[in-house]
Formats: structure tokens, sequence, C-alpha cells
């Protein structure tokens, strides 16, 4: 219990991280744009032949306006976001911390181009608004905000007015010094580093982050997330909360390149993004607790057990699945310990394989998470039969690996009842 204590305080304090959970928030946040976005490009690329041909070209425009609208500025979106969770993190002004990140983010972007042979300035290539330059989008806003909301707390740094100015004004005129620093400050980064390196922050900061996303979209990488997701839970921690995070904004990145290669009628680049485990491995949720349900229904024969699966197969039919995780309970639960884990894993390495050799599409929408079974694998694949019959495989693989442990669970609950 000691050993299991002190891996617990670990992974509190890193869910309970200001900046992780800044970005984590932030991209919450942008879920309903990203979501629309998503939903315009599948309608304009159903991957149906002719459909292109069948749309009115009124729907492909509409389509074409709603992703420039969301994925097309998703940067900005996010820098914003970010800002503002991180001040409410701190208990900050949340509105000035994310205007003064975003203001920091446009100061930095390149702003020339060659117009008819000549140098010209003023011209912001979409690329640095966009899904593009996301890491950049992440760093400017915790490095802008941190500083502006210290800057903030420094009152030799506020500017004073006499009472009868509104607060209105006064209050925007108070932070006025802290502004001007932070803007300054990340414009200042930005110029040296491009002194020194020879490349603008966008550029540098994306060839630092190439490896990592590189090493993110393997099997490997997968199995270790996995691992990490359903090992925190087992200690009683939301998972998703403690590695989304870090993995939100590299899936993004991901997906973003297959959403633009799908729209362009090619092979999507990317198999281990954050919809391919939700679509084939979190089935009913974390520890595709939907397999744990179905075993329960087929092998459990205590009071307890069977009135939870009735209870809960609601909730985790829509991937909800803390009744089961905190009722049964799972958390701390030495005999669903191993399921829990080692099922998820096999499942990642199934879809993986079955991905990497064709038999299934790969994910080219981000879709909510609480989309049902089924659905999600029509969804998320851009309507590919064949998700569903490997979502309803995996599916029947987790409800076997569950049987003989819950059948173990439910012979001690029905012991308990007996003694009861």
């Amino acid at each position: 219990m000691s050993w299991i204590d002190s891996f617990t305080a670990v992974g509190a304090k890193i869910g309970n991280q200001k900046h992780l959970g800044a970005v984590k928030d932030g991209f919450i946040s942008l879920m309903p744009l990203i979501m629309a976005g998503s939903a315009a490009l599948i309608i304009k690329n159903i991957p149906i032949p002719g459909w292109q041909n069948f749309l009115p070209e009124f729907i492909i425009n509409l389509c074409n306006f709603v992703w420039w609208g969301t994925f097309g500025f998703l940067a900005i979106f996010a820098v914003f976001s970010i800002a503002y969770h991180l001040a409410r993190a701190y208990n900050g002004d949340p509105f000035r911390t994310g205007f003064i990140a975003l203001a920091s983010y446009l100061a930095i972007i390149p702003q020339t181009a060659i117009v008819n042979g000549e140098p010209a300035w003023g011209f912001i290539n979409w690329g640095y608004t966009s899904t593009n330059s996301l890491f950049v989008a992440i760093i400017v806003p915790l490095v802008a905000g941190e500083l502006f909301i210290r800057f903030n707390k420094n009152k030799r740094l506020l500017i004073t007015l006499p009472e009868s100015v509104p607060p209105a004004v006064g209050k925007s005129f108070s932070v006025l010094i802290p502004a001007m620093l932070t803007i300054s400050i990340v414009a200042l980064i930005g110029l040296f580093l491009e002194m020194l390196t020879g490349q603008d922050l966008f550029d540098f900061i994306n060839s630092l982050f190439a490896p990592l996303i590189s090493a993110t979209d393997s099997m490997w990488s997968g199995i270790v997330l996995i691992f990490l997701n359903q090992f925190f839970w087992m200690l009683g921690l939301h998972g998703p909360s403690i590695i989304g995070g870090v993995l939100e904004p590299i899936s993004l990145n991901l997906m973003t390149e297959n959403m633009a290669a799908f729209a362009a009628g090619l092979q999507p680049p990317h198999i281990m993004t954050k919809p391919f485990l939700d679509t084939f491995v979190h089935l009913g949720g974390s520890g595709a607790t939907l397999g744990l349900l179905f075993a329960i229904f087929i092998v459990s024969k205590s009071k307890l057990f069977r009135t939870l699966g009735k209870t809960c197969i609601g909730p985790g039919a829509f991937e909800i699945n803390e009744p089961v995780i905190f009722g049964m309970p799972i958390v701390l639960n030495p005999i669903l310990a191993l399921p829990f884990i080692l099922g998820p894993i096999l499942l990642v390495i199934i879809s993986y394989i079955a991905t990497d050799i064709g038999l299934v599409n790969r994910t080219v929408a981000i879709i909510p998470w609480a989309t049902p079974p089924f659905l999600s694998g029509l969804a998320a694949t851009g309507g590919d039969w064949r998700a569903v019959v490997l979502q309803a495989i995996n599916l029947t693989i987790a409800t076997v690996i569950y049987l003989p442990f819950i059948k173990i669970a439910d012979r001690l609950e029905q012991q308990k009842e007996l003694e009861g």
C-alpha cells in the first residue's frame, strides 16, 4: 500500500499541475470548434464514388467555410483558451491574460512575403494561425500567461488612477505596464532566437517536437499510453486527465495531417491518434469496461453485480464508466487489475495491426468522446463499415478476457451475500 500511495501522490501532482491542466482544459474548451470542423470535412469528403459531384456547390462551399473558421484559426483560439485557463488556475484575470497572450503570439508571427519579386510586409501565412502551429500556440500562452500574471501581482508595476475614473477604464490602465512588458519579452525571445538559430520561433519549435510526434505515432507509444491511463485509473486517479495535457496537442497535430490527406483523397499518414484509441480501445470507457458489463450478464449470479450491470450499461454505452470503476470497484481491486490493464493493451495491438495492414481505414475525424461504439467507428474513419466489425471483434475479446476474472469476483461476492 505504501508503494501504491507513492504512485498515487505522483499521479495527483501531475493531474493538478497548473500548466498541464491549462493545456488540457484549453483544448477541451475548443472541442465544439474541433468537432464542427471535423463534421464539415466528413460531409464534404464521404468516400462514396461521385459524392462531391452529387453535393450542391453551396454545401461544398459551406463545408469549406466552416473548416476555415475552425481549423484554419485553431492556433489562435488555443492561445487564448490556454492562457485563460492558466489565469483561472492562478485566480488571475482570465480575459486580460488571454488577450495579452494572443497579442504576444501575434507579435512573433513572421509577416514578410515575396510579392511580385519584391519583399513585402504585413502578410501572414495561414499556417501560423492553423493547427500547423499548435506547439507554439501551447508554449507562448504558458510563457506569456505566467509573465503577465506575475507582473500583475507586483503592485509597483500597476498604475493607480483616481476613484473618479470608471472602474473598467481604471483596471485597463492598471495593467498597462505588465501588458507591455509581457508582449515585449515574448517578442524579444522570438527575435533573439531568430538571430541565434537563423530560424523563426515556429520553425525552431516544430523541429524540436518533430521526433516526439514521430515517436508517438507507433504501436509501442499506444501501449505505453494505455498502460499509464489504466494504471492511474487503478489508483483511483482520472487517467485521461493526467496524460491529456501531453496527448491532446500531439494527437490533434496528427489528426490534422490525416484530415488534410483525407480531403485530398490520399492515404492518411498516422494511426496512433486519440480518436483511434477512443474508437477501438476505450469501448465503454477506459479499460473497455463495456466488455466487463457483458461478462457480468453472462456469468454473474450475485445480486450486487447483476444490479450494478443493469445500472451501468446505459452510461457505459456512451463511454461513461465511472460507475463501474468506482462501483465494482475496479480501483485497487487485485482481481480485476489484470484484465483492466492487459485487455486494452491487447486491443491496441490488434487494432494497430489491423489498421496498419489496411483492413480498416485510419481515423480522419475527431468525434465526441461519448459517441457510442459502432457509430463512433463509422464516424471516426469516414464511414468505413469495417471499423464497426473491428469494434465488434474487440468488444468480444474484451468480454472474453473479463469473463474468468468476473467469475472469481462474483463467487467472492456471493459468499459475502450468503454470510450476510
